[in-house]
């Protein structure tokens, strides 16, 4: 007996330290941890009524049929495509052998749940596909969207983000919005609303298995804390790394990644109101005239965003005479006064909480200089939901006193017509701006395949909404991603989104 627990003593010692061993932190997978801006309204692309919140995280789980590069130029995603010579026609076969996370086979079927579903409330998704006359499915593998005039916006813009039927007619609305499941490289896991959600790698993704098994996203929308999170290395990364900490964290020795996307922050009118003082284009002059742009980037921001006075020397559009509004109070004060309000007026001037960092810095700045010229603004704060909704209720009362600090502007987009469309014709629900002739050019271009011809109707509709003073934009937004010493990031360019795709990060050991 004594010398059986002498061996079972012996065993033990050596068996539970390699037990502990095999089961040793170290050797688990390495959790990728990036701290977001905000966070998605909804799991569901084709339920978000914020594809710029909900885009940029959601794109890891679900696919389009076209996919894009890392420097922007589209290629084959889930299918590849031939469009005929007049734009009405385009027609897509899909990979073979494509898996859902659920295990259910990409076929036609899915494609054309998209179009069957009446359950859509991406107001962008909707939009692009207003032309489309009917879907015709050829086979399991073939289709085609035929549309009743050309839309540049429908192959640019990639949409729509394809889902499972099968999945869909297996578990129902509620489970089929709870826990998604897309043909993308990452599978949803678990999501903790107002903390994170977490991914993992599906190994049977149709490019190849990702490198990286496992990912936390984190949503923290308070600037300093993502910064202070990256510093004591509880996140790998961080997205929207505020300006003013980027050189301090480059001398550190964390990297950053500077990528050029949405939003343009801007001044956003409420045209529609004939009792509003800046319902007198004079008015809107002069707040133009009144706010130093150049100083806001180089003394607030360091010189990171852009500054244009409508798209990007690099965009469809760019017009070189155009310039930024200069800085004039004189004057300004002189318009004030010619348009009967030279002692100024009381003014309401919201900003949209969360969406990217700066925009709280602008609008205190700005309300500064508008105060100088006599505009007494009243600065407030708003969630991006209620934001978006306050804009499409203005959009409804011709009553509306709505002057706001807003992420919107034609520029850094895959194409100009895409905001264009959502933020300023009259027939957009988010437009609170009304202007015949620039509606007929933003529509013709939006039918004008050549990218020299659509360029030369997108000057002439910017050329307007600049001498319009439609919107005032202050500065142009470069996303900026910082990570640690051993994280290596490949952003994808020429998106409106600032996209961030776990397979584009390699972690060096």
């Amino acid at each position: 007996m004594k010398r059986y627990l002498t061996l079972l003593m012996i065993f033990t010692m050596v068996l539970i330290p390699a037990m502990a061993s095999a089961a040793s932190p170290k050797d688990a997978p390495k959790k990728l941890v990036i701290a977001f801006q905000s966070e998605p309204d909804t799991l569901d692309p084709s339920k978000t009524r914020m594809p710029t919140v909900t885009n940029p995280i959601m794109q890891n789980i679900n696919e389009r049929l076209i996919h894009t590069t890392t420097s922007g130029q589209l290629v084959p995603g889930l299918a590849s495509w031939k469009e005929s010579p007049d734009g009405k026609v385009i027609e897509f076969t899909l990979r073979k052998g494509v898996k859902f996370h659920s295990g259910d086979l990409l076929t036609s079927k899915d494609v054309e749940l998209i179009q069957q579903l009446e359950r859509h409330v991406e107001a962008g998704c909707i939009d692009r596909m207003a032309q489309l006359d009917r879907f015709e499915v050829i086979n399991d593998y073939q289709f085609r969207y035929v549309f009743k005039k050309p839309d540049v916006r429908f192959l640019i813009s990639r949409y729509p983000d394809i889902v499972s039927k099968s999945y869909y007619d297996r578990v129902g609305e509620d489970e089929f919005v709870k826990h998604p499941v897309g043909t993308g490289p990452y599978k949803f896991v678990d999501y903790k609303p107002g903390q994170y959600i977490d991914f993992e790698a599906f190994e049977e993704y149709w490019g190849g298995p990702p490198s990286v098994k496992q990912a936390r996203v984190i949503f923290m929308k308070e600037d300093t804390t993502r910064v202070s999170m990256l510093k004591a290395g509880e996140a790998d990364i961080i997205m929207s790394c505020p300006f003013n900490v980027v050189k301090e964290l480059e001398s550190a020795g964390f990297k950053t990644v500077k990528v050029p996307t949405n939003p343009v922050c801007s001044i956003q009118f409420h045209t529609g109101n004939p009792k509003a003082p800046w319902a007198d284009k004079r008015v809107r002059l002069a707040m133009a005239l009144a706010i130093d742009g150049e100083s806001i980037v180089k003394n607030l921001f360091h010189n990171i965003p852009g500054r244009y006075a409508t798209v990007a020397p690099w965009e469809v559009g760019y017009d070189p005479d155009l310039k930024p509004y200069p800085y004039d109070p004189n004057k300004a004060k002189q318009l004030l006064a010619e348009a009967g309000y030279a002692k100024g007026f009381d003014m309401p001037f919201y900003y949209m909480v969360g969406r990217v960092a700066g925009m709280k810095e602008t609008i205190e700045a700005s309300a500064l200089y508008l105060n100088a010229i006599g505009i007494r603004a009243k600065v407030e704060g708003i969630e991006a939901p209620l934001m978006l909704e306050k804009v499409r209720n203005a959009k409804k009362d011709p009553n509306a006193l709505l002057v706001a600090m807003s992420p919107v502007g034609p520029s850094h987009y895959p194409d100009a017509t895409i905001p264009l469309v959502i933020q300023f014709i009259s027939a957009s629900s988010m437009s609170v701006y009304s202007n015949a002739e620039f509606d007929v050019l933003v529509d013709q271009s939006l039918a004008t395949l050549d990218d020299k011809q659509r360029g030369e109707l997108l000057k002439k509709a910017l050329r307007i909404m600049y001498d319009d003073v439609a919107y005032i934009p202050i500065w142009h937004n470069i996303s900026v991603f910082a990570t640690k010493k051993n994280i290596e990031y490949t952003p994808t360019l020429k998106q409106s989104d600032p996209l961030m795709l776990i397979k584009e990060v390699k972690i060096r050991e």
